[in-house]
């Protein structure tokens, strides 16, 4: 079986072949080929889908070291938002498993989230409502929107919460990058600062425009609003204002299952054993699953340090 998986992941260490000739020692490729058996793509625009026989679509999230293949594609077109995953994760039953709490919080406190959640300020305050920025850049931004429109939805969000909005800084919005963020938080009297993420327990919910602090949220049991179209959109757990700023949240019950169901059955760990990550993706290549992660395979059983 001939199995391509993409040329990005030799980046930043997001597969766990050091060298190209570990790859081929295990028969995979990273040229695009139409006789592919499986072609894995990374964060690939949907146009582009389809003109292999199977595919996959890789990217990194939800939890540290994390990564997961989408049978569907990326963002607002991936699996997680269609009404089969609604119900997959609504239902979903740990069946003796381990909770993704109890697994996170068993983690040293800067591996308990994607990026490390304390960084930043530990000071508690008194906003109930906190705006999570992003990286403007970030495919999740620019894929099918703008730096452009992003910043348009941070200076709306400023504007219609004013000080009664917390604007949570993210890790990567330092030095240059984060001027703009702190001129228009000032513009309208919010407050601004990176954050320890525990800080948002107990706040009555977080807006973002498209982010994985998402996941975040529903460990924490904090509503989170997902303002565009984006990964979560029509997803168990989160609310979807559809380009609005929401005044009031309904709390859901059972926001856990996102968490629990993303860490058992849908991502994996990107630094995982070499052959445990190709008979992953032998299996996915011949799988009819939408959600074809096993337990063998999954971060819940592969977390590394």
């Amino acid at each position: 079986m001939k199995i391509t998986i993409p040329s990005y992941s030799k980046n930043y260490n997001l597969n766990p072949f050091d060298k190209d000739e570990d790859i081929q020692k295990y028969d995979l490729t990273y040229l695009e080929s139409l006789d592919s058996d499986y072609t894995v793509y990374w964060g690939l625009n949907t146009t582009r889908l389809n003109v292999h026989n199977k595919y996959g679509v890789m990217e990194t999230g939800y939890f540290h070291n994390a990564a997961f293949i989408d049978t569907l594609g990326g963002y607002q077109n991936s699996s997680l938002n269609t009404k089969y995953a609604y119900d997959e994760i609504s239902n979903f039953n740990l069946a003796g498993r381990k909770s993704a709490k109890e697994i996170i919080s068993s983690l040293k406190p800067s591996m308990q989230s994607k990026y490390n959640p304390v960084h930043g300020r530990k000071e508690a305050f008194d906003q109930q409502i906190v705006l999570a920025c992003q990286n403007p850049a970030d495919r999740s931004i620019t894929y099918p929107y703008s730096k452009k429109v992003y910043m348009d939805f941070v200076e709306k969000c400023c504007k219609f919460y004013g000080k009664n909005l917390f604007v949570k800084l993210h890790p990567w919005n330092s030095n240059e990058a984060a001027v703009p963020f702190y001129e228009i938080a000032k513009k309208y009297n919010c407050e601004i600062d990176k954050c320890h993420l525990n800080l948002l327990q107990g706040k009555e919910f977080v807006i973002s425009f498209n982010s994985t602090i998402a996941v975040d949220c529903c460990l924490l049991n904090t509503p989170h609003v997902n303002y565009a179209l984006g990964t979560f959109w029509n997803c168990f757990g989160v609310h979807y204002s559809n380009h609005t700023f929401p005044t009031a949240i309904q709390r859901l019950e059972n926001y856990q299952k996102l968490p629990d169901f993303l860490i058992h059955k849908y991502c994996f760990n990107k630094n995982m054993d070499k052959d445990l990550y190709v008979s992953m993706l032998t299996h996915y290549s011949s799988s009819n699953d939408i959600f074809p992660m096993v337990d063998m395979f999954s971060y819940a059983n592969n977390i590394k340090g």
